[in-house]
């Protein structure tokens, strides 16, 4: 346990929770700040910073809970629709330094908001740019992961983009987060 970390102590008992799910490994309670009722935070019972820093044997089971929480909020409290979110890092977010998921039910004319605000325009090269980065990088982490469960990462080649009209570049739009 990691001294003055919030989910540690939650994990040890020493702080109080609202406990939905307890094993050896993972634990689910309510968040005391909800989006909505029935929204569950998810932790690995070990301290664990970040989900890149996840053990895969913990990172499955986490899953495993989260998916279990969700369907638990579909059929015990009658959410229309579950979201499920993770921040890694404080600039994405993450105000508690230590592995969680937030599991949030969804109800019609819920007042909830996944907030994207801003624009990133990319062209065709810099989608083919990041895309061939990243297969690179995630087939190097493939390789040594220990579970073996990822066996190829494809390299699959965009779409020919559609032909230009009068001279316009073609611009996709993705709208980034901002904190």
């Amino acid at each position: 346990m990691e001294q003055k970390c919030l989910f540690c102590g939650i994990a040890s008992g020493k702080v109080p929770a609202k406990i939905i799910y307890d094993s050896p490994d993972v634990m689910a309670f309510l968040d005391i700040r909800p989006a909505n009722p029935g929204h569950v935070l998810v932790i690995p019972k070990k301290h664990v910073e970040t989900l890149p820093d996840l053990p895969d044997d913990l990172n499955a089971s986490l899953l495993q809970v989260v998916k279990i929480i969700a369907q638990a909020q579909v059929e015990a409290i009658g959410a229309q629709g579950v979201n499920v979110l993770q921040n890694n890092g404080e600039l994405a977010g993450q105000a508690v330094p230590h592995v969680h998921v937030h599991v949030i039910p969804r109800f019609k004319g819920d007042k909830v908001v996944i907030n994207y605000s801003g624009l990133v325009e990319l062209k065709e090269e810099q989608f083919e740019e990041i895309q061939k980065r990243l297969i690179s990088k995630a087939k190097e982490l493939a390789s040594s992961m220990s579970t073996g469960t990822i066996k190829e990462i494809k390299e699959e080649k965009l779409p020919e983009p559609e032909p230009e009209q009068k001279g316009k570049k073609k611009l996709h739009k993705f709208k980034q987060r901002l904190p």
